[in-house]
């Protein structure tokens, strides 16, 4: 969560960019790229392929999984004090 962080790594294109197979392989890349680390620990899967481009989209699995992995991920995009919280 911290690389994506770090990174400007943008939510949205976890789930709206095409990636390629390599992309999908290559966990060395983890610190430029960390949808590799995300696809591997399966929070992301695939839900489409393009045959014509060699694109795969990418998608949460399921509702509860994307629910866990965003409210895991607002305490590092938008931290927020408990003094500060209307919860």
């Amino acid at each position: 969560m911290k690389l994506l962080k770090d990174n400007n790594f943008c939510l949205p294109d976890l789930t709206s960019e095409g990636v390629t197979a390599e992309t999908l392989t290559d966990v060395e890349s983890f610190k430029d790229n960390p949808i590799a680390v995300i696809y591997q620990s399966g929070y992301l899967t695939i839900k489409e392929y393009d045959e014509e481009f060699n694109i795969y989209r990418l998608g949460f699995p399921n509702k509860e999984v994307a629910e866990g992995f965003i409210k895991y991920l607002v305490p590092y995009y938008m931290p927020i004090k408990d003094s500060e919280s209307v919860y």
